[in-house]
């Protein structure tokens, strides 16, 4: 499938990398399919980003957060869990939304709020996290 993006023009996206928001993305409720882009910016180091199929805008960076928050372990809740269709996380996949200031040291993620994909159904949600000790501005780049 072709699609036409703000920040890479027109691309190629695999049907395989397309996920179905029934409700959106929050603060973009609207747009209802995203694909997963993984974009090399050099040898051996890519970006992943969230982009709309609908629209060039929203694209997002994301990040597993996994690699930067090494304790990560998302509770969902009974509600999106039973959406889901599954009660082993290990299923699904776990993306985490950043923003990017000036400087990679000001780089935050949010890792209260992350982005859930399942594989098998490519089914996607927004959600927000039972993690009461989560916040939404994580910045692992940060020097003290």
């Amino acid at each position: 499938m072709e699609i036409n993006t703000r920040d890479f023009g027109l691309i190629q996206v695999d049907e395989e990398a397309i996920y179905e928001f029934p409700e959106g993305v929050y603060g973009f409720e609207g747009d209802k399919r995203f694909a997963v882009l993984e974009r090399p910016i050099e040898d051996n180091v890519s970006l992943l980003y969230l982009q709309s199929v609908e629209n060039q805008i929203p694209c997002f960076l994301v990040f597993d957060p996994t690699k930067y928050y090494p304790s990560y372990t998302p509770e969902l809740d009974a509600e999106d869990l039973k959406e889901f269709e599954t009660q082993d996380l290990e299923e699904l996949i776990f993306l985490v939304i950043a923003t990017v200031p000036d400087s990679v040291e000001e780089l935050s993620m949010n890792v209260k709020s992350p982005i859930v994909l399942d594989p098998k159904t490519k089914k996607a949600k927004q959600v927000i996290l039972k993690n009461k000790d989560y916040g939404i501005r994580y910045q692992p780049f940060k020097i003290s």
